[in-house]
């Protein structure tokens, strides 16, 4: 089936000017320091572990995301690249289903500041309830038993979401060429696509 007809798991990788990106991208220097993951071409499911307040990086936890609201209003400049990958509609539902009950309760997760940390230094550890943005999206894919993750959830890191076999770049450039709701875009750079539409 082609591409644009299938049921499709977005996810976006990003990389702020935030200190805790500023830290991540001087250890690793990986060109993205966070993901996210949607359901929907217009990107209005958006979610990750990640602040809950734009200004402060603490508390962190599970939340829904938006490219006109919150840390990305204010900062259009962010260097992102959105992708997508093509999954059957069983795989599809599984991984939406799940990250809706996540939300549902999303109080009863917390942003794994240790496993992060671990991350960094290659030592698995999964903790019920605890997730970083990339160990979160990492373990949605894999929830869907169509996308075979390289190493596991609790290792993976943004770059290495962006490289998962089977990963199509629709759009790289500036969050602000993004246009939230359309699927368009407000003349960012690094489109893959015909006259300027991102696949739907």
């Amino acid at each position: 089936m082609p591409f644009m007809k299938q049921k499709k798991i977005y996810i976006l990788l990003t990389r702020t000017k935030t200190m805790v990106s500023r830290t991540i991208h001087l250890a690793t220097g990986d060109s993205f320091t966070h993901v996210s993951v949607a359901f929907d071409g217009e990107l209005e499911s958006l979610c990750s572990f990640g602040r809950l307040k734009p200004f402060f990086p603490l508390p962190a936890g599970l939340v829904r995301e938006s490219l006109d609201g919150g840390y990305f209003r204010r900062h259009q400049d962010v260097d992102c690249m959105l992708c997508a990958i093509a999954v059957s509609d069983a795989a599809y539902k599984a991984a939406r289903d799940k990250a809706a009950a996540m939300l549902r309760h999303r109080e009863d997760y917390l942003y794994s500041i240790r496993g992060l940390a671990l991350c960094r230094l290659g030592i698995e550890e999964s903790r019920p309830g605890h997730y970083f943005c990339s160990q979160f999206v990492s373990e949605l894919l894999e929830s869907t038993g169509e996308v075979m993750l390289p190493k596991p959830a609790s290792l993976m890191r943004p770059q290495d979401v962006a490289e998962l076999p089977g990963l199509r770049c629709l759009y790289r450039g500036e969050i602000s060429g993004l246009q939230h709701g359309t699927g368009s875009f407000r003349g960012g750079s690094g489109l893959v696509g015909s006259a300027g539409l991102l696949y739907q």
